[in-house]
């Protein structure tokens, strides 16, 4: 995960053959989480937009499968 923020994005990189993947934030001062759903077939760079995103520190978690096997990664970016 790489936090671009003069871009004002979040990128992510995942492996070529996924099947399926999402990422999900969380705020640090709010319980409601923002889902993503990632498709294959875009390529293994995706970037979201953080514009709407509140000021503040926010969790990625981002979960995808590749055949049967399940993975997760997650980091920490803020919002200044």
């Amino acid at each position: 995960m790489t936090y671009q923020a003069e871009q004002e994005r979040v990128t992510f990189v995942l492996p070529l053959y996924f099947l399926k993947a999402e990422v999900t934030f969380t705020g640090q001062s709010t319980e409601d989480g923002l889902t993503v759903p990632l498709t294959p077939g875009n390529g293994p760079r995706v970037s979201i937009s953080t514009r709407q995103f509140a000021k503040g520190f926010w969790l990625a978690r981002l979960s995808w499968s590749v055949g049967r096997d399940r993975f997760c990664s997650e980091g920490w970016f803020e919002i200044a």
